[in-house]
């Protein structure tokens, strides 16, 4: 009797303990309604073998189990990398906003009038209503900033 045979010996002890990984549930419903599951068939009650599958997911599709995780971490770190471009883009773009409506507030804060330069080359001026409704529009918009 050497290390060979205990070796076989611990294999088949293994073996023998997957087995019941594997075992059939069945389903039984007693003459009152309740039902139950158990590991072996209830004589007198209706039902029979249940089909014990895992839940596929919401695709659909089962992805197979040995998928290159190399390929997945990957994809991941693209994905995040493409989040934080979109997101540093918006906060960029957020900043530029708030900026030019800083430039604004400022520029209708002024004391004198206000004029601006129309598209014929035309100095039009600006009166202090339309001043006050710009004036609160800015003020509005400028709550969104930080």
């Amino acid at each position: 009797m050497g290390v060979d045979m205990v070796r076989q010996g611990i294999l088949a002890l293994a073996l023998l303990a997957a087995l019941p990984a594997a075992a059939q549930m069945y389903k039984c419903v007693d003459e009152r309604g309740v039902t139950h599951y158990s590991d072996k068939p209830r004589p007198g009650c209706k039902g029979g073998e249940v089909d014990i599958r895992p839940i596929p997911p919401i695709s659909g599709s089962i992805a197979p189990g040995n998928r290159d995780l190399a390929k997945q971490e990957a994809e991941f770190s693209r994905r995040q990398i493409e989040r934080e471009e979109t997101e540093a883009k918006a906060k960029e773009a957020r900043e530029e906003r708030c900026a030019r409506l800083r430039q604004e507030q400022n520029w209708l804060s002024f004391a004198g009038p206000l004029s601006h330069i129309d598209a014929q080359g035309r100095r039009d001026y600006i009166d202090d209503a339309t001043r006050d409704a710009r004036m609160a529009k800015v003020k509005e918009q400028l709550r969104l900033c930080p």
